[in-house]
């Protein structure tokens, strides 16, 4: 009965955290929406005004689609803070030890997909990152046995930064292939650097 009970909690728990990314997405969809409805809103006038009349429209459209951006992050932070609580991660054994056997989870497409994905997903814009000179984030992040991305934590000393770096990494699409050891599907925790600068 017990090995029952921790299968089915296990279950829940995956079903969870994938609800929760998938919130995310659905975020990420209904703003992406949004924006371009703005976009297609303004094109028009754009056309159509004259060189100084341009300007005040692109500014007026630059700031209503800052204020969604910034109302986006506000319900990502919601989510993300759902994420986090629910499967914290800590500074510590930041590398997972190379056991033999042992094999790293793979990203569908291989890795350069997964950095060009991330890369896509991350957003400078929105909430304001601030810094000087060059700016770091390294985030952690899980990957379940059946390969669903459960959590994610960036530590760096700018937080606006690693918010952004965490949602860019939770906003990627595809299951991951789960990491091994001796054939049987393991957690692992992976690591991905941020780097930012400020010319």
């Amino acid at each position: 009965m017990k090995k029952y009970f921790s299968i089915s909690l296990l279950f829940i728990l995956n079903f969870y955290f994938s609800q929760q990314t998938d919130a995310l997405k659905l975020i990420k969809e209904k703003y992406d929406a949004e924006i371009q409805h703005i976009e297609d809103g303004y094109k028009d006038a754009l056309a159509k005004a004259s060189l100084r009349k341009r300007t005040r429209i692109s500014l007026k459209k630059d700031s209503d689609i800052t204020s969604l951006k910034l109302k986006r992050d506000l319900e990502y932070q919601k989510e993300l803070e759902k994420i986090q609580s629910a499967y914290p991660i800590s500074n510590n054994n930041l590398i997972v030890p190379k056991e033999e056997g042992y094999i790293l989870p793979k990203y569908p497409d291989g890795m350069e997909a997964f950095k060009k994905e991330i890369a896509n997903n991350f957003d400078a814009q929105g909430e304001i990152i601030q810094g000087k000179g060059i700016v770091q984030s390294v985030v952690i992040f899980i990957i379940e046995k059946d390969g669903s991305m459960i959590t994610v934590k960036g530590f760096g000393e700018n937080p606006a930064f690693n918010r952004k770096a965490e949602m860019a990494v939770l906003l990627t699409q595809k299951k991951w292939q789960p990491a091994t050891k001796d054939g049987v599907p393991q957690r692992a925790r992976l690591r991905v650097p941020f780097t930012l600068n400020f010319d």
